[in-house]
């Protein structure tokens, strides 16, 4: 059977939806089957998407002329189908459906709707966007064949919000790359971090896009403050991450600080540099206020890394009993928690413990073999 995949919205790279891509795609070249698989790419795409081992994919390569959103949409309406009809494709596989899907295939569709946040977080996107996610998108979700997702939480949304039948909704959870993130020595990794970003000292961290409000930055800076007031601890918070939406706001809220000083924003953070960046932190918190998944909650466990992370959406899912959970809308909640994992050297060290079990229960060559068998049901 021959296969077709499209990478786009897949963001190059810096994104979780990209990070899904890769593993899958990677994984899915190691899986031993007889599939033909075309793998649709922007042309300074290929290094980030295409892999590097295991059996080759064909890679179909497109202009970047043909990124932006109205002219992609476009795109997928008019010239994909023909693509599909053109190469005889079995199935058509889109890992980026919350994003980019069509309305009309020759053949049958798999699509991964990774969330519907904005119906969870208000002002999150612009007007325009806002329109599409929920007047156009659960129109093409339900147009799909089949539709993967992330996590339970996700599931739920897609079956009550885009209307799809529970048995066309599978549930393909993320995992963190093991051979990446992994335990490892601490006073190295910050040695790399203190030559690479200048931040010394410990600190906490958080590993997010800087976007106001969904992320929820201000509040855990409040917290921070909190934190900082109530046991004068020498932790610096590191927010990680490219400005967004609404990073003014964050901005301001940490000028605003009387611990300005300590509050630290690298910027993006390249990927090779994520592992290092993680392991040397005291504490990662993940204080989102709605997540699809939450992929740095676990990279972050794989790293033996204590963390604590919001109780909504899919994020207690993730975390399990390994991950102390709050109310993100609480700075006051927010600082119990890191005040408590970083009093307790021995509450720290069972969360570290606990955290690293909890992260080798997710799997990506799982992942990508029930999203292979999605693809081949859908096909038949």
């Amino acid at each position: 059977m021959r296969i077709g995949i499209c990478t786009f919205g897949g963001d190059g790279g810096k994104s979780g939806i990209s990070r899904y891509i890769i593993n899958v795609l990677a994984e899915m070249a190691q899986l031993d089957q007889s599939h033909e698989i075309d793998l649709m790419l922007y042309e300074d795409e290929r290094d980030v998407f295409l892999p590097k081992a295991g059996r080759p994919m064909n890679p179909l390569t497109f202009p970047t002329s043909l990124r932006p959103p109205i002219r992609n949409i476009l795109w997928h309406q008019a010239s994909l189908p023909g693509l599909c009809r053109r190469n005889r494709y079995g199935v058509l596989f889109l890992p980026a459906a919350n994003r980019r899907a069509t309305i009309s295939l020759p053949c049958p569709s798999v699509g991964t709707v990774h969330d519907f946040s904005s119906i969870h977080v208000t002002g999150k996107y612009d007007p325009a966007r806002i329109f599409y996610i929920r007047t156009v998108l659960p129109f093409l979700v339900r147009r799909l064949s089949h539709v993967l997702t992330v996590s339970e939480s996700s599931r739920r949304d897609i079956i009550e919000f885009a209307g799809v039948p529970p048995d066309r909704v599978t549930v393909t959870p993320l995992a963190a790359d093991h051979r990446v993130y992994f335990p490892d020595d601490r006073d190295k990794a910050r040695a790399h971090i203190k030559a690479r970003y200048k931040i010394d000292g410990p600190y906490i961290l958080y590993t997010s896009r800087l976007e106001h409000p969904g992320k929820n930055h201000v509040r855990l800076i409040e917290a921070f403050n909190q934190m900082k007031s109530a046991s004068g601890l020498p932790h610096k918070l590191v927010l990680a991450g490219s400005d967004w939406s609404g990073a003014e706001a964050v901005h301001a809220s940490a000028e605003k600080s009387p611990y300005r000083a300590d509050i630290v924003f690298p910027g993006f953070v390249a990927s090779a540099d994520l592992p290092a960046l993680y392991r040397g932190a005291d504490l990662f918190v993940f204080p989102s206020l709605y997540e699809g998944f939450g992929l740095p909650i676990l990279e972050a466990m794989a790293c033996g890394v204590a963390t604590a992370c919001s109780n909504l959406s899919s994020m207690p899912e993730v975390a399990g009993d390994a991950a102390p959970t709050f109310d993100p809308y609480q700075p006051e909640a927010i600082r119990d928690v890191l005040l408590r994992l970083l009093d307790d050297e021995s509450h720290r060290a069972e969360c570290e413990r606990r955290c690293i079990a909890r992260a080798a229960e997710f799997n990506w060559a799982r992942t990508a073999a029930t999203t292979l068998s999605v693809l081949e049901t859908a096909a038949k």
